[in-house]
């Protein structure tokens, strides 16, 4: 008679399934950050300033546009947090005081939105990076 051994790996299955997620997680939300970044970089059509000091211009952003780049203080602090676990969760924006009253605008400014709209544009290809086959 044969004799049948069964190995229960559901433990390595479970942490195989939690890496896979954090891994798809963390390349969505590289996906999202490189493309705020890119949306935070080339030319605006707000009004043209001149730098003091210098002889060159800048242009401001006009509001709905996301915001000019004078010195790349915004676009460098673009970052993203992926939280592990049984739940997978991705987060990605900036650490600046200024970031939240650039996105959505105070009672003296206008909304210069960039996050919201990249990860809408972004969107589709988020759902395709999050469920394309795990294994």
């Amino acid at each position: 008679m044969a004799k049948i051994k069964f190995t229960r790996n559901l433990d390595q299955v479970v942490k195989k399934i939690d890496d896979m997620a954090a891994q798809r997680m963390t390349e969505a939300c590289l996906h999202v950050q490189n493309k705020t970044k890119e949306k935070l970089s080339g030319s605006r059509t707000g009004r043209t300033y001149r730098v003091p000091g210098t002889n060159r211009t800048y242009t401001a952003s006009a509001p709905g546009e996301p915001p000019a780049v004078m010195h790349g203080q915004l676009r460098n602090s673009i970052q993203f947090r992926v939280k592990g676990g049984r739940t997978v969760s991705g987060e990605v924006g900036s650490g600046l005081k200024k970031a939240p009253m650039l996105e959505f605008g105070t009672r003296k400014m206008a909304a210069r939105p960039f996050l919201r709209p990249t990860f809408q544009e972004e969107l589709s290809t988020i759902k395709n990076i999050l469920s394309r086959r795990w294994f």
